[in-house]
């Protein structure tokens, strides 16, 4: 029998959603996504759980999706799974109790969409947030960062490969509410959430269901909707190409040095 991937923990009205790959740095897969899945569905169901908080066993947060030997699919599969994807995210966004991300060490690339899709992040103050250090497609991940940190920043991090923010400057950008040393982020953390979890769970799903509607009007569900047809497109690009060239030339190591080592 395989190992649990996702672990559960409750603390009065708080339930802890524990993402367990650490060997992987939490790293995001069919197993991952399955018990990630059954998780909150069981938790959505127990009225004396108000809140939620979503965390990486280990060394991350979540290092984002685990890419396999590539493998080049039609246009039409690689939108369908990038998709789903997608449909996945929004149903955390849409989840009817709020949920608290809480970060230490890592959150990289298909990582930070799960982030960015929590109602609320609290981080380490020296945790690292980031992207792929390779570009291997686009419009996908960075899309999620602009509605927390404005165009200008998603656009500089998303447009370098590789690029990385501490916990602190991810607080400072609006990628995450609070940071604090790592010693008091389990603690202040959850501080934060039994404040929230004082008040009654209607009144919480009403709550958070008008500040999701406000990013509904403003085209969020649209905005990140188009997300597979661009990423599905790019991937077919000469330059995507390319970076699976030397990947498979070099190895991956070698295909970051090749591509940091290059004179612009």
């Amino acid at each position: 029998m395989s190992e649990q991937t996702v672990l559960t923990e409750k603390v009065g009205r708080i339930a802890y959603v524990i993402l367990n790959r650490p060997e992987k740095l939490n790293a995001l897969n069919a197993d991952l996504f399955r018990d990630l899945d059954a998780a909150l569905e069981d938790i959505e169901k127990d009225d004396s759980i108000s809140v939620v908080i979503l965390k990486g066993n280990g060394r991350a947060f979540s290092v984002g999706y685990d890419v396999g030997k590539y493998k080049e699919p039609s246009v039409t599969d690689d939108r369908d799974n990038l998709e789903a994807f997608t449909r996945r995210w929004l149903r955390v966004w849409e989840y009817p109790k709020p949920i608290i991300a809480q970060v230490e060490g890592y959150a990289l690339a298909g990582g930070t969409q799960l982030l960015a899709c929590c109602d609320i992040v609290i981080t380490d103050e020296e945790a690292t947030f980031g992207f792929p250090s390779l570009p291997l497609g686009g419009g996908f991940v960075g899309i999620y960062w602009g509605w927390h940190v404005g165009p200008q920043r998603a656009k500089m991090l998303d447009l370098t490969a590789g690029s990385r923010i501490s916990g602190k400057e991810a607080t400072d950008y609006g990628f995450a509410a609070k940071c604090f040393k790592k010693e008091e982020l389990e603690e202040e953390t959850l501080k934060i959430a039994r404040g929230i979890a004082k008040t009654p769970l209607d009144i919480l799903k009403l709550k958070k269901k008008a500040h999701n509607r406000m990013m509904e009007l403003q085209g969020f569900r649209t905005g990140v909707m188009f997300g597979p047809e661009q990423d599905a497109i790019i991937h077919t690009a000469d330059g995507i190409k390319l970076v699976h060239k030397k990947i498979k030339e070099l190895g991956l190591k070698g295909a970051i040095e090749w591509f940091n080592s290059q004179e612009v």
